[in-house]
């Protein structure tokens, strides 16, 4: 009777599901709070190196210094040398981890410590929210297997791993959790937890829209997936769905915009452009609501295709509006880091994404794109779903915004590399969902419940070794990354810092900008960097890739000091030399500007990483110069041994030029075999004019050597050569000697003329001084056609002796934000044309001054296309030019006091800048394109530049 009773009780029972309910309950958070450290870990491991690997976070860890001391900091005096820069990220991005670290240093950390845990914390609670957001949108599984994906994912690892400090990680984290308070918010029915879970929606994305300028992604995807909701439902007739939804999230919308924009003026918010614009959308999608909600007095409802047509012809009179109201910018709103200049389009992260990125950047080992792969199967199953539910007449939210955030994010992800990062977010996600889907079949099988468990082991068993694999190729990988800091960057940065003024500027190509500036580092002022001042990218690109008068730039406008040249960027020459004006965009994408070989095979041979040889043979008793590559062979143009200066002239079927050294071996492409590049990086003495280099190296004066990264001291003006009148013949000298005679100074103006200038010639005793003599006056020399200066020297026994040239020069570095009426304004755009105002500004000097003038001097810096039909054409090459235009005096008589300077009055600015554009345009046509256009603030006084010291 029991067993019949029992049996009668177990054929009467439904076959039970795979329910883990309760051990999900307690285990799953534990396993992804697991999941979340284990991925804090692997991106820690970049952060046991002394610095950053990534260069922009050396910026990025001087704003966070400046928000800690601060909090909300307006101006980086560094940047842009002498000028500074007003910061142009969001400071939230910068406030939230000085917060973290008011914390955290209560318990004794450094504020250097507390910076690099930022980023990894980032993916930490990154990893959580993705594990939260997929439980919600689908189940469980969902959540964990996303979870275990970030955990490891390249694409997410490589913008959330210590020394990356950038704002898309914080953006997407922060995103993360508003789209799943939102979800929590829209379906709670209790007014308490409605309230609480919509103000942690509209607080994540007030938080979202503080961290990174590209923030609007997260605004329209939020309000594409409204708009898509609201038409979906209304088409189907889900009439109190919309309403209850249009109750709901419009308010909460709209106060996130408000409080997002409010924050604007104070700069923690810096998308107020993009707010204005959302909230038009917005309204937009207000007046179609309103339509579809109470429309049918006036229009057919009475069906889907009805209510279809209703929606089609409003959003098509939208975005008709939209268009006019926009122009065509508006189908790039959303794309953000289009190649928009030429200097974007040599920058790697900027570049149009590939295959081979995504393969790369989505990989579980090396180069597979698996996850990816498997998103795509994920995002298929969500779209199921959505149409599935659409069959039984319903509207599956989470369905629809998943296909919202998953379209969008591909879609930013195909136009730069950079965003590679941000779809990982729907990427990772939609994984998540395939795997999750899985084990909600196993668990609705009609199986008992042992077999069930054989099939969620069989299913956990076929995906473990994603994240096993993943997070050992990815912890390893990172524990391999060393420091970019090179020890000869570090030598050479840390002597700038110690043995030079703190107002001193330096330069080298834009790439170390942030190195320079780092209090780190150099802790000096820099001309250029990976952020600011980009229109004189091109100029110092034409100075690098350039030789003789048309190299030259007024680099003394910048207040440059130093300069530093290395070795190492013979492998971004091509984009040096593109920028530059010397090549093509053809050439730079198909021609090696310097072919490196650097391993010595025997004395006449050398071999290149490329596969590529050059050897020096001898054949009919006259040597010759060959490039093997693979069957194919060539003679460079000409080969110079640079141990000897013996020249070895070749066909040029290989049109390189080859420079033989010692232990290593170049060959440089033709147009670029005698730039000035060369002669500083690798101290080649060749040039296509006479004395160029000798004049060049007046100039640029080498202070520090470390093998292969030089330094060298900036002047404007240098004696190349000396003659004496000897015997009645002009004999060049070495250096001066003592004794009364003529002499002939070969002074090179590197691109500024001598203007109503004066020389001194000074001899000294150890540091005192015993003569002092004014040898030329009213000095003019034409900086492209050079003369010699004849003086009369009475040249006294000393232990040194200088010559010194005297003129009107620029001197100063602004020390704080220019203000105009008040408001701050750009240090290198404070005024308009036809714009005055009161203008206020603070500066520093090296010494104190007693008459000094203010003056405004307008900069174009712009391109002229000298090759090609088109800026899009392949065999396009663009020239840079900086013309200075105008100076406008605003105050004469000004004085320092304790080498400082504070200017109060009123200032105007005549319409010059214009015109001198139009002229350009009748001038060039649309072969010019203008890259910069600056007013910026000089103080010019009478300044000493030492041409001559021995």
């Amino acid at each position: 009777m029991v067993g019949t009773k029992v049996g009668e009780k177990t054929k009467s029972e439904k076959p039970s599901s795979l329910d883990f309910s309760k051990i999900r309950l307690y285990l799953f958070p534990i396993l992804v709070v697991i999941i979340a450290f284990i991925g804090y870990k692997i991106r820690a491991a970049t952060g046991q190196t002394k610095y950053f690997i990534d260069p922009d976070t050396f910026y990025h860890f001087e704003i966070y210094k400046l928000a800690i001391k601060e909090w909300i900091p307006k101006y980086y005096p560094l940047a842009d040398a002498p000028f500074g820069s007003l910061i142009g990220e969001p400071l939230g991005l910068y406030i939230i981890p000085a917060v973290l670290y008011k914390i955290l240093s209560a318990f004794g950390l450094e504020a250097i410590r507390v910076f690099k845990m930022w980023p990894p914390l980032v993916g930490f609670f990154s990893i959580i929210g993705i594990y939260l957001l997929g439980r919600k949108l689908h189940s469980e599984w969902a959540g964990l297997w996303a979870a275990l994906a970030m955990m490891f994912s390249i694409a997410h690892w490589t913008r959330t791993f210590s020394g990356n400090a950038r704002g898309d990680g914080p953006f997407l984290m922060f995103f993360i959790y508003a789209v799943l308070f939102m979800f929590y918010y829209l379906e709670a029915t209790e007014i308490k937890r409605k309230v609480i879970f919509g103000a942690l929606f509209v607080f994540s994305g007030v938080l979202m829209l503080s961290v990174w300028n590209g923030s609007p992604f997260g605004i329209m995807v939020l309000l594409g997936f409204a708009s898509l909701y609201v038409i979906v439902a209304f088409i189907f007739g889900k009439v109190e769905d919309v309403k209850k939804f249009a109750r709901e999230f419009y308010p909460a919308y709209v106060v996130m915009l408000l409080l997002g924009y409010a924050l604007t003026p104070s700069g923690i918010v810096k998308v107020g452009g993009h707010i204005r614009f959302a909230f038009e959308a917005f309204l937009g999608l207000a007046l179609l609501t309103g339509i579809m909600l109470y429309g049918g007095k006036y229009l057919n409802y009475s069906d889907k295709k009805h209510r279809f047509g209703v929606v089609a012809v409003v959003v098509l009179l939208g975005f008709t509006g939209a268009y006019l109201y926009v122009g065509p910018k508006l189908f790039s709103l959303m794309s953000g880091a289009y190649q928009s200049t030429q200097v974007y389009e040599t920058v790697q992260e900027l570049a149009k994404t590939e295959w081979e990125d995504v393969q790369r950047y989505y990989s579980v080992k090396g180069t597979d794109g698996l996850l990816f792969l498997l998103s795509l199967i994920g995002i298929a199953i969500v779209a199921f779903r959505l149409l599935r539910s659409l069959t039984q007449n319903n509207v599956d939210a989470k369905a629809l915004f998943l296909i919202v955030f998953y379209g969008l994010s591909l879609y930013l992800m195909w136009t730069a590399v950079r965003f590679l990062f941000l779809a990982s977010g729907a990427v990772l996600l939609t994984f998540g969902i395939l795997v999750g889907e899985l084990f909600r079949i196993v668990e609705n099988l009609q199986e008992k419940t042992s077999t069930k468990a054989l099939y969620a082991l069989l299913l956990i068993i076929l995906f473990i070794p994603i994240p096993i694999v993943g997070a050992n190729t990815t912890y390893n990988s990172a524990k391999a990354g060393g420091d970019a800091v090179t020890p000869s960057w570090e030598e050479t940065l840390l002597w700038l810092r110690e043995n030079t003024n703190e107002y001193d500027t330096a330069t080298s190509w834009w790439d170390y900008g942030y190195w320079i500036e780092s209090s780190l580092l150099g802790n000096r002022r820099a001309s250029a960097d990976g952020g600011h001042a980009r229109d004189r990218d091109y100029i110092i690109a034409r100075f690098l890739a350039g030789d003789g008068n048309q190299s030259e730039v007024d680099f003394e406008s910048w207040q440059l000091n130093y300069f530093i040249a290395w070795v190492q960027d013979w492998a971004k020459f091509n984009a040096i030399s593109y920028l530059g004006g010397a090549i093509t965009r053809y050439e730079r994408d198909n021609r090696g500007m310097i072919l490196p070989f650097n391993q010595k095979i025997d004395d006449n041979a050398f071999y290149s990483p490329y596969g590529i040889q050059l050897q020096i043979v001898e054949q009919e008793g006259q040597k010759k110069v060959i490039i093997l590559a693979g069957n194919q062979q060539g003679e460079p143009v000409q080969t110079i041994i640079m141990q000897t200066g013996e020249v070895i002239t070749g066909k040029g079927d290989f049109p390189y030029v080859a420079y033989v050294f010692p232990n290593y071996a170049i060959a440089v492409y033709y147009k670029v075999a005698t730039s000035n590049f060369l002669k500083l990086a690798f101290h080649v003495p060749v040039s296509i004019e006479s004395d160029f280099t000798q004049k060049l190296l007046s100039n640029f004066r080498l202070v520090k050597t470390t093998g292969d990264l030089a330094t060298y001291e900036f002047v404007p003006f240098g004696v190349y050569r000396i003659e004496v009148y000897k015997n009645e013949t002009w004999t060049p000298v070495s250096k001066l000697i003592p004794g009364e005679y003529k002499a002939k100074l070969y002074i090179s103006a590197f691109g500024r003329d001598v203007k109503d200038a004066i020389i001194k010639f000074r001899a000294y005793d150890g540091d005192k001084l015993v003569s002092e003599q004014v040898i030329a006056q009213n000095v003019n020399i034409d900086h492209l056609n050079e003369a010699p200066i004849e003086v009369e020297l009475n040249v006294p026994n000393a232990t040194r002796y200088q010559l010194v040239l005297v003129q009107k020069g620029p001197v100063g570095a602004l020390i704080d934000a220019p203000k105009l009426n008040g408001r701050l304004v750009s240090p290198i755009r404070v005024l308009n044309d036809g714009q005055s105002g009161e203008l206020e500004l603070k500066a520093g000097f090296r010494k104190d001054y007693s008459n000094l003038e203010l003056y405004l001097r307008a900069t174009v810096i712009y391109l002229v296309r000298t090759e090609g039909e088109s800026r899009d054409d392949p065999k396009a090459a663009f020239e840079p030019h900086m013309d200075i235009i105008h100076y406008e005096k605003i105050a004469d008589g000004l004085s320092t006091s304790s080498r400082e300077l504070h200017f109060e009055g009123q200032a105007s600015f005549p319409e010059v800048i214009q015109p001198y554009v139009e002229k350009l345009k009748n001038d060039y046509g649309d072969r010019v394109e203008i890259r910069g256009i600056r007013v910026e603030p000089v103080f010019i006084t009478d300044k000493e530049y030492i041409i001559y010291e021995g």
